[in-house]
């Protein structure tokens, strides 16, 4: 199934069944940036995870990683590290390809990779010169005509743990490539406070300044 069909059809499935261990207020949150996700990857000229080399940076305990595969992405091509060698040691659990590594210094080759992801991780990089060379090697390791991907925190108040990711840094820390940039995910004290009832939380939804998270590609020309 294509990214573009995937998109469409995610909220469709009631539960998810890759969610149906959240809340309905947290599978609304997950269902609907994965539809972005994958509506973004569909524009970037990506109709399909199979047969792509891809590697998650900070990948926590795996969730993203059984997402991919749900949708399509090949479990043997899937690389993920974490700078935490307890997470990494959950993700490998169900998933093998894991490295307890740091994201300013990747333990890959030049070029290997067709989509790199970095969710939620850049945000908890605190220091300007580990974001810097975070995203230099994000590039690094991807080849020419691939994408890297970006789903970050442009606000967070209540958590002092992390360091929300602005646009213009984004543009500073990938200048020269070409970028698509996005705000997307209702504000989640919203969708919990509304239990992730759809009817409610879409028209919200569409308001710019209610969506807490920015979603952004960054392609390496081929």
């Amino acid at each position: 199934m294509t990214t573009a069909a995937l998109a469409n059809r995610i909220e469709e499935d009631d539960a998810q069944v890759l969610y149906a261990h959240l809340s309905r207020a947290d599978r609304y949150i997950h269902t609907t940036r994965d539809s972005a996700f994958l509506t973004l990857l569909h524009r970037s000229g990506i109709d399909t995870l199979g047969g792509l080399d891809i590697v998650e940076i900070g990948c926590g305990t795996g969730s993203l990683i059984r997402t991919l595969v749900h949708h399509g992405a090949d479990p043997s091509l899937v690389e993920a590290i974490d700078m935490s060698s307890a997470r990494a040691s959950a993700t490998r659990q169900h998933h093998q390809r894991v490295a307890q590594a740091d994201a300013s210094a990747l333990p890959y080759a030049d070029a290997s990779f067709d989509l790199v992801l970095a969710f939620t991780s850049f945000s908890a990089m605190l220091e300007d010169e580990t974001r810097f060379s975070a995203a230099s090697e994000s590039m690094r390791v991807l080849r020419p005509g691939g994408i890297a991907v970006l789903y970050d925190f442009r606000i967070n108040p209540t958590n002092r743990d992390v360091r929300p990711v602005r646009k213009e840094q984004i543009r500073e820390w990938y200048s020269g490539h070409r970028l698509e940039i996005e705000r997307v995910t209702l504000a989640p004290p919203i969708v919990r406070a509304l239990r992730g009832m759809p009817a409610l939380c879409r028209p919200l939804e569409r308001i710019p300044w209610l969506r807490t998270h920015l979603l952004a590609a960054i392609a390496k020309e081929a």
